[in-house]
Parts: structure tokens; sequence; C-alpha cells
């Protein structure tokens, strides 16, 4: 972990469709919603660029998180 970002980075040994196929188990089997799933390798490939695979996955806890944003609605949103 990168303290100045808070980012986790985690190497896989399969493609990106097989770590977002376990990434996705993890969060059911923990009763974690998964919001969305951006695919920016699809994107890219539909302007006509190669992206490496890259995939945003969107989850959390609405039990949890949403007393939280109540309390403090910057952390439901990033900004600079």
């Amino acid at each position: 972990m990168n303290p100045a970002n808070g980012i986790v980075t985690k190497s896989a040994n399969c493609t990106v469709e097989e770590a977002v196929d376990k990434i996705k188990s993890l969060l059911v089997g923990r009763g974690i919603m998964l919001f969305a799933v951006i695919d920016h390798s699809g994107e890219a490939e539909a302007i006509g660029m190669k992206d490496a695979g890259h995939k945003l996955l969107i989850f959390g806890n609405p039990k949890g998180g949403t007393p939280l944003m109540l309390a403090s609605p910057s952390l439901a949103s990033i900004s600079r």
C-alpha cells in the first residue's frame, strides 16, 4: 500500500477477466455490493486504441457506508 494515496496494488497470475471474477466472488461471499464495472479496455477498443485490460470495480456496503457518507458527504466522492 502506498500511504500517500491509499491505493493497494496486488499482482495476479491470471487474466484480467479471471481476476475480476475472483474479486466478484470475494465480494459476494462477504455481502459487499458491486455497483459497477468500468471496462476501460472495451472503451479504448471502441475508438481504435489498445488497452492492456484495465477494469475498475466500484463496490461497497450501503449499510456501513451510508451512515459515513451522511456524516461526511465528501467520503462519497473524489476531488482534488
